[in-house]
């Protein structure tokens, strides 16, 4: 299955792991959001959208509701990366900004980001084993 990956990182950490996927998934491109036109995106089978979050907004949601209609028709993840945990009121209230319909079809991740020296510890390529063992379950 082809698959897209679609990231972008004003820290590093998003981009991090971008690249890391891109390394361990076969058949796989890596882009970021402007060089992923829809011509381009129609090729794939599987999207990967990358995202911080930064104050309770997760940066590509925009450009997740924008693609939607291309989208739709694909398995889509969305892959965001922050400081908080997936349980944290705020991690929770960005989510949440995504519309419904979205959000009842997209494969939803959060791994820890760092910012500067806080959390320099936590972003590590173990922290995708849930996400490509999603990936090799649509596989199979």
């Amino acid at each position: 299955m082809r698959t897209a990956i679609i990231y972008r990182s004003f820290l590093g950490s998003t981009r991090k792991y971008a690249e890391w996927m891109h390394d361990s998934i076969e058949s796989s491109d890596l882009f970021k959001p402007r060089q992923a036109r829809d011509k381009k995106l129609i090729e794939y089978d599987i999207v990967i959208i990358c995202s911080g979050t930064y104050a309770g907004w997760i940066s590509l949601r925009g450009y997740l509701k924008k693609k939607w209609p291309i989208l739709q028709e694909k398995k889509v993840i969305l892959l965001v990366v922050g400081l908080v945990p997936p349980e944290d009121a705020e991690s929770v209230a960005a989510y949440m900004k995504i519309p419904e319909n979205i959000r009842q079809e997209i494969q939803y991740f959060k791994v820890p980001g760092r910012w500067g020296s806080r959390n320099r510890d936590a972003v590590k390529k173990e922290n995708l084993q849930p996400v490509l063992e999603y990936i090799q379950g649509l596989a199979s």
